[in-house]
């Protein structure tokens, strides 16, 4: 598990990530040290050794420009020495400022315990408590310092600590002790966490990979359904134009003449099976969408075939009195879409509409282009029956017909919104509708479009 690796086992990519970031973190340390420095030493009045500090803070400049030239050639193999180099050599600066900057009297020896953070984050649980080792080693070195004062350094304050102390040695083993303990109580309760991080990460990324597999698998299997609808629909297609063609033969009186009975009973057979025939034709074309992985994009005028769909509505709409209205704001744009998607998608848009719209009714086509010219938008509204509230999550589902008088009346084949969105979605676009009972529908489309031939090729 992820919680058990070293850092050299990690995706390399996200190594470079983590080293850049503690030399992020180095960075803002200099410009602080520099600003601490200036604070301490011009407001606050205090004995620093401030050339043996801007030493330091030199020291800490130039090592990290050279941990960024190193990154930049660094081998997936060394990244977990490097790291280590570097968090051990922020130690030994820290422990060198700290030295001749008071000793331990300087509050900034808590920074041990901040690096022990980093290190428990950036590094294996071995070479963390490795480093935890390491800070203790010097936090002996300071403490050391305060009986044999072998470092150049004035007192930070007024007296040394060690002057006041030095009588009794028990607070420095006490803070030695906390110190200690402090140290690896850190460095435990940070691997502690990162690796319960890590694990789960795995854990996540284990999930993420199965369901992306499950889904790539269910894909596949949709699609070889889809073939399989579609050979299926095409065959039955092919039977079904032929029975439609021999019922027409025989009512148009070319076999002789028909007795009015059988007449009657034949035409009932070809408007069924011009029924079925349209039936099969909508489903053929859904699994049609369906089986492809991309369309065809084409230079057209949007505004012209959605005006030519809507023509073909003059008779429906006449005969139920119904005011249909086509606002063309592309102003003769030409882009790149489906053409034949772009006039299905209108089809059985406005087929719903017409469908659902009582006589004297409204329906309005609005067809206009983003001012960026990245997307198409296409509207249909109506002033009809509208889609009641529980069914409106449904209405693009394969064959869903509400329970109405107007599909008893009308039969609804249930796929002319599902090849709508499937149309839509094959533009990689989006498609929404808002409808209230008794006042009507209004479908939305948002289709993205090329400006040139660049984007006009073919997509997924």
């Amino acid at each position: 598990m992820m919680s058990s690796q070293t850092l050299h086992q990690r995706p390399l990519e996200d190594l470079r990530r983590r080293i850049s970031w503690l030399i992020l973190l180095r960075w803002i340390a200099v410009v602080g040290l520099f600003v601490v420095i200036f604070i301490s030493r011009f407001l606050l009045r205090l004995n620093l050794r401030v050339t043996h500090l801007y030493f330091g803070n030199a020291a800490l400049l130039i090592s990290n420009f050279a941990y960024t030239l190193a990154l930049r050639k660094m081998h997936f193999e060394r990244a977990n020495i490097f790291i280590n180099v570097q968090i051990s050599l922020d130690l030994l600066l820290l422990t060198y400022l700290i030295l001749f900057s008071g000793g331990i009297a300087n509050p900034f020896f808590l920074f041990f315990i901040f690096h022990m953070v980093i290190a428990g984050i950036l590094l294996s649980n071995r070479a963390a408590y490795i480093q935890a080792t390491l800070a203790v080693c010097l936090f002996t070195l300071l403490i050391a310092d305060e009986f044999w004062t072998f470092a150049p350094s004035d007192p930070l304050f007024p007296y040394r600590l060690s002057q006041r102390l030095s009588p009794n040695t028990k607070y420095l083993v006490g803070l030695f002790a906390a110190f200690t303990a402090a140290v690896y109580i850190t460095v435990y309760m940070t691997t502690s966490i990162v690796n319960t991080l890590r694990r789960r990460e795995g854990e996540l990324e284990a999930a993420i990979g199965g369901l992306e597999i499950a889904n790539t698998t269910l894909e596949l299997k949709d699609r070889e359904k889809s073939q399989y609808v579609l050979t299926v629909t095409h065959d039955i297609k092919g039977s079904l134009s032929s029975i439609q063609s021999c019922l027409r033969v025989v009512l148009d009186g070319l076999l002789g003449v028909v007795a009015e009975g059988a007449k009657g009973m034949v035409g009932r057979a070809e408007r069924r099976s011009l029924s079925l025939l349209r039936y099969v034709n909508e489903l053929l074309y859904l699994s049609t969408l369906r089986a492809e992985t991309d369309i065809s994009h084409k230079e057209v005028a949007p505004g012209e075939i959605v005006k030519r769909v809507a023509r073909e509505f003059n008779t429906g709409v006449a005969g139920k009195s119904i005011e249909l209205t086509v606002t063309d704001g592309t102003a003769g744009a030409l882009v790149y879409v489906d053409p034949y998607g772009l006039e299905e998608l209108c089809r059985h848009l406005l087929d719903n509409a017409l469908k659902y719209t009582l006589s004297g009714g409204r329906i309005t086509v609005k067809l206009d282009i983003e001012a960026d010219r990245r997307s198409l938008q296409l509207s249909v509204s109506d002033t009809g029956i509208g889609i009641a509230g529980e069914d409106l999550p449904h209405v693009y589902e394969d064959f869903f017909s509400a329970d109405i008088p107007e599909n008893r009346v009308v039969p609804s084949t249930g796929l002319g919104l599902a090849i709508a969105k499937q149309i839509v979605a094959m533009h990689r676009g989006s498609i929404e509708v808002q409808s209230t009972t008794g006042q009507g529908s209004t479908f939305r489309c948002s289709i993205p479009v090329g400006n040139d031939t660049s984007e006009g090729g073919r997509v997924g």
